[in-house]
């Protein structure tokens, strides 16, 4: 909204010229005078024409030298149209008049009236004027309420102990850029301590090795990744049962010579080599038979168990096939039968 230009009277023109020259106090104004009627403004006026009432809640502070910011209310339930306005000062000398046509506020009773207006002069006489009711334009700030408040100055900012006065963006950069110096400063000092106990593990651990022992071989120290290694045993190593650097595992139990049937053999670990062999075959009435392993013994048969015959008979009873010791063999053995009748016999070997 563009400037309202008041028109200042003669009597307000004797005040201001008397206050200027040093006769009287700066002017003050005090009320507001305002009328619903439009009226011809003149310096000779003396009130303002057809005035409802005076308002004393005024406040106003100049913003240049030909302009006043005032802001006046009126909590009544008064109903007007305004369309003219005075301001007086504290003696009641009229100052300067304004009025329009067309309304310039209209008021309700269930409304009060907040009037905000820069009210402009032809001369350079802002300066001079003063308001009385400064604090109604000029509230102390507050968390809740809108208003003045002082710029803290860098010493109250640094106390941070003051909570009337504000800080400026200025002010709270420089504050937040000491601290950020503060901040950087500690935690470099303790990312640095930190970093050098994380130093003195490392190389306390890096001093330490891990190496083999019984089975396991391989290790070092710590400055790299190791490698413990254990090695498994063949079949070979558990047939001859003579490795002491090697671990036994499923497999190369596995692979032991072996034939599982009616006639077979089992090599047996970690027994030098020594294998187990059984089978059947059939003694012949009243002659020698030889039974055959079902393999050879790679160095020698240590002994044979022979047993088996037919049933019933007092000549199989008394006659039983008999093994001939002298017959064992690596490749097998033979049994003597005194009896009428053949029979089917089993036996078990060991060897090597």
């Amino acid at each position: 909204m563009d400037p309202i230009q008041f028109m200042i009277t003669a009597a307000g023109l004797d005040a201001l010229v008397n206050a200027q020259g040093g006769g009287t106090d700066a002017i003050k104004i005090s009320q507001l005078g305002i009328s619903e009627n439009a009226f011809v403004m003149a310096p000779t006026i003396t009130t303002v024409p057809g005035e409802l009432k005076r308002i004393a809640s005024i406040s106003g502070e100049s913003t240049s030298e030909t302009i006043i910011h005032m802001t006046a209310q009126d909590v009544s339930q008064d109903i007007y149209e305004l369309r003219g306005l005075g301001l007086y000062l504290a003696d009641g000398t009229l100052f300067a008049i304004y009025s329009q046509e067309t309304p310039i506020f209209r008021k309700v009773s269930i409304s009060f009236f907040l009037l905000a207006l820069d009210i402009s002069f032809e001369n350079a006489v802002a300066g001079g004027i003063t308001f009385g009711d400064t604090s109604f334009l000029l509230p102390p700030a507050s968390e809740t309420i809108k208003g003045v408040a002082e710029i803290a100055t860098d010493d109250e900012a640094d106390a941070g102990t003051d909570d009337a006065r504000i800080i400026s963006p200025k002010k709270l950069r420089r504050l937040l850029d000491a601290l950020h110096v503060i901040i950087s400063d500690e935690t470099d000092a303790d990312l640095t301590a930190l970093a050098n106990g994380f130093d003195a593990i490392i190389a306390a651990l890096v001093a330490r090795t891990i190496t083999g022992s019984g089975l396991a071989t391989g290790g070092g120290d710590l400055s790299a990744s190791r490698v413990l290694s254990v090695l498994a045993a063949s079949a070979a190593d558990v047939g001859a049962g003579t490795a002491t650097d090697r671990a036994v595992t499923p497999a190369s139990l596995s692979g032991l010579a072996r034939s599982l049937g009616q006639n077979g053999y089992v090599t047996l670990p970690g027994l030098g080599g020594l294998i187990l062999q059984w089978g059947r075959f059939t003694a012949f009435a009243n002659a020698t038979s030889s039974a055959v392993f079902p393999i050879s013994f790679p160095n020698a048969c240590f002994a044979v168990v022979s047993d088996g015959g037919v049933s019933g008979g007092a000549d199989s009873q008394d006659n039983p096939p008999v093994l001939v010791a002298s017959s064992i063999s690596q490749t097998g053995f033979s049994v003597f039968s005194a009896d009428d009748s053949s029979a089917t016999r089993i036996f078990f070997a060991l060897g090597n």
